[in-house]
C-alpha cells in the first residue's frame, strides 16, 4: 500500500497568496497610518501574528517540518505578543526574525516554499521591523 499524495495548499492558490500579500502589505501602512499612536504597538504584533501562519499552514499541508514551522512560529508570537505588553523590542524582533526565517528557507530550512513568496516577506518584514525601529527610537 502506497503513503498517500499530499499537495501544496498554496501552490495552485498563487494568485490568491499574491492578492493577500498585497492586502497584508496594504493593511500594514492604512491601519497604522488610520489608528491613534496608541495602538502602534498592538497593531505591529497583531501583523507579526498573522505573518506566522502562511508557512504552518503549508507544512501541515504538506505534513512536512510541521514541528519546525510551530516551533518557529510559536516563539515568534509569544515575541510578539510580549512586546505589545512589555517592551516594543520584542515586537520588531520578532518581525525582524521572521524575515531572518524567510532567508533561512532560501536556503532550505523549513518547509519548502514558493521563492517569490519567501523573497517578498523577507524584503517586507526587513523593511516594516526597521521602520518600527525608527519609530521606537
Amino acid at each position: 500500500m502506497s503513503e498517500p499524495h499530499h499537495h501544496s495548499f498554496f501552490h495552485g492558490r498563487q494568485k490568491l497568496l499574491a492578492a493577500a500579500c498585497a492586502l497584508y502589505v496594504g493593511g500594514l501602512v492604512l491601519f497604522h497610518a488610520q489608528l491613534p499612536p496608541a495602538y502602534v504597538w498592538a497593531t505591529a504584533a497583531f501583523f507579526s501574528i498573522a505573518m506566522n501562519f502562511t508557512y504552518l499552514i503549508e507544512a501541515r499541508s504538506l505534513r512536512l517540518k510541521v514541528s519546525a514551522e510551530a516551533s518557529v512560529a510559536g516563539v515568534l508570537i509569544i515575541m510578539a505578543i510580549a512586546g505589545a505588553i512589555f517592551a516594543p523590542l520584542l515586537v520588531i524582533a520578532s518581525i525582524f526574525l521572521h524575515g531572518v526565517w524567510d532567508l533561512a528557507k532560501h536556503l532550505g530550512a523549513g518547509v519548502p516554499f514558493l521563492r517569490w513568496y519567501i523573497c517578498g516577506c523577507a524584503v517586507v518584514d526587513t523593511a516594516y521591523s526597521a521602520a518600527l525601529l525608527f519609530y521606537w527610537w
